[in-house]
């Protein structure tokens, strides 16, 4: 499954339809009547069809698991007639829900290189990882996915990165590798989840930091430089930063662009958006989107 329309075009309309989610939880948190319940019912039903259809029809093939993985909470049944009050509240979970879940799947399609970003890797080397490759693979994905310390499937994201496994229980075995290094915590339910442990995570830091990053690939041209810049602030508008530390960052270095070089430019652009990040101007997801559309390369954290 490979996703057939741009990211950033399908990250604004997944948080689009998260916004719209929002509105619908705000408009009937406090509804208390039968009609006010039964008009809930009927949003909330136009929303999720609407995010389903969409979420489906923007792969290749479609993905017409995502109804089932997407409505997985069905509200609650206790064996007792609720009041109308309760039951508008546990749809307004369920709806809650949902939406997590929307924050959460756009999370893992982004470290999945398979599935959104198939044609800037080399999908032939990735079926051909050996065993430590994978477990590299699995610790640099974990790693991305640290802040949130939440366990991670290990099998979501070996296949959606280009490796397929070879029998059941293949994701367990790689697991208990890394555990016994005590680069992870694990646990088992439907599949085996993982999260990096501190050590692991010094482990990635190390071996990032000992990656040269290439710059060839950022223009020459100082006025595509300074469109590019543009567009990027254009797209990060849309997804709703508009803090005006971020437009200031990206003017000094608009201005500077005459005197950089490519790896000057790439270096002080990267410092940038570290600090950008550490302020919490955005998140290291976008940072590592804009580094990409200057220099083909996802940023190290």
């Amino acid at each position: 499954m490979v996703l057939k329309v741009k990211w950033i075009d399908f990250q604004n309309k997944i948080e689009e339809y998260k916004v719209n989610g929002e509105a619908l939880i705000d408009k009937y948190k406090s509804s208390r009547t039968e009609e006010n319940l039964e008009s809930l019912k009927e949003e909330k039903q136009r929303w999720e069809s609407d995010v389903i259809d969409y979420v489906k029809t923007s792969f290749e093939p479609e993905h017409t698991n995502f109804r089932y993985e997407f409505k997985a909470q069905r509200g609650y049944n206790t064996g007792f007639k609720l009041g109308i009050d309760q039951r508008i509240k546990n749809i307004i979970q369920a709806l809650k829900d949902e939406i997590n879940g929307l924050h959460y799947y756009l999370k893992m399609l982004f470290i999945s290189d398979a599935i959104i970003r198939a044609e800037e890797i080399n999908l032939e080397e990735r079926k051909k990882l050996d065993t430590e490759g994978r477990l590299d693979l699995i610790l640099n994905k974990l790693y991305d996915l640290y802040d949130d310390r939440l366990y991670h499937s290990i099998k979501w994201i070996l296949e959606g990165n280009g490796v397929k496994l070879n029998n059941h229980g293949e994701d367990w075995d790689y697991a208990k590798m890394l555990e016994n290094r005590n680069f992870i915590d694990t646990i088992t339910t439907k599949d085996t989840g993982a999260r990096l442990t501190l050590e692991g995570k010094y482990a990635i830091e190390q071996s990032r930091k000992a990656q040269v990053t290439d710059y060839t690939k950022i223009s020459s041209s100082d006025e595509e430089l300074k469109e590019l810049i543009k567009k990027v602030l254009s797209e990060i508008e849309k997804l709703g930063y508009g803090q005006q530390i971020i437009f200031d960052e990206f003017d000094e270095l608009r201005e500077d662009i005459p005197n950089l070089d490519k790896k000057s430019f790439g270096q002080l652009l990267k410092a940038k958006l570290y600090d950008l990040v550490t302020q919490k101007a955005f998140d290291k997801v976008l940072a590592s989107e804009i580094f990409k559309e200057f220099t083909g390369q996802i940023l190290p954290f």
